[in-house]
């Protein structure tokens, strides 16, 4: 898939200049001062929720410029093992990504999901 609703897709989990984190992995890593969202909330994504990842900057970083962009994504696709969402900011550092880039991603990349007002699992239901 090369384009999705006329965005670019970037698939393979990076792009030029960038790679998602594994979250999961830096979660086991640092159980205390990481923390992301249960396997089990996998299964209640949606289509159109909100997910945060973190886009690692490759090459050579600049002083001053973060190891990671940590950005919003709107699930466009969800399939068996993988998802697919619309980039919703403005890259800082990463020059190859624009608003609406569609990634590519599976949920050990996901570091957060922005749940709103209204649904269930908010904050103000619990």
């Amino acid at each position: 898939m090369d384009f999705f609703d006329g965005y670019p897709v970037k698939e393979g989990f990076k792009g030029d200049g960038w790679e998602l984190e594994n979250c999961k992995l830096t979660h086991e890593a640092n159980p205390e001062s990481f923390e992301i969202p249960s396997s089990e909330e996998a299964s209640l994504v949606k289509i159109g929720d909100l997910l945060r990842l973190h886009f690692t900057l490759t090459g050579a970083v600049e002083k001053g410029v973060p190891r990671a962009e940590r950005m919003w994504v709107e699930v466009c696709i969800i399939q068996e093992n993988c998802f697919y969402g619309h980039l919703t900011n403005e890259p800082i550092a990463i020059e190859s990504l624009t608003p609406g880039d569609v990634i590519q991603f599976n949920w050990s990349h996901v570091a957060q999901i922005y749940i709103r007002r209204g649904d269930p699992r908010h904050s103000e239901n619990a």
